[in-house]
């Protein structure tokens, strides 16, 4: 079996503060995009903190491996991680893109993992660029 993998680290900051603090709809939206993306959700779960910034985490754990975010909304920042192994994630990585719209400040980097030496990615997607 292939082991090669992709996995992309995301920084948006800009980020809608009440989007930011809203897990249902944060979740929601993972979830979906995951499934319309063809991965396979294995388990998920999210947790709202209710000090210190009205924060959530959630983590989507994938037959193709996982996603994971975490938001501060007090500083209008989430930091995403998507690492799918088999298959390209850029599907997911453009409904990232689109949701967090053109207000956010978008950070990411996609890179190649697996049993050859790891690299930078540049696979030409449009999240990237």
């Amino acid at each position: 079996m292939e082991d090669v993998g992709f996995h992309t680290l995301w920084d948006i900051t800009g980020a809608n503060t009440a989007l930011l603090r809203d897990e249902q709809v944060l979740h929601r939206f993972f979830y979906s995009a995951l499934l319309s993306s063809g991965f396979t959700v294995i388990d998920d779960l999210m947790h709202k903190f209710e000090l210190g910034g009205e924060g959530v985490t959630g983590l989507f754990l994938l037959s193709e491996s996982h996603l994971s975010y975490h938001t501060y909304p007090e500083n209008n920042y989430i930091s995403i991680d998507v690492y799918t192994c088999g298959r390209s994630n850029d599907a997911i990585n453009n409904d990232i893109r689109r949701f967090f719209g053109e207000q956010a400040n978008i950070n990411c980097q996609t890179f190649r993992r697996g049993s050859c030496p790891p690299r930078r990615e540049e696979h030409g997607c449009e999240t990237c660029r």
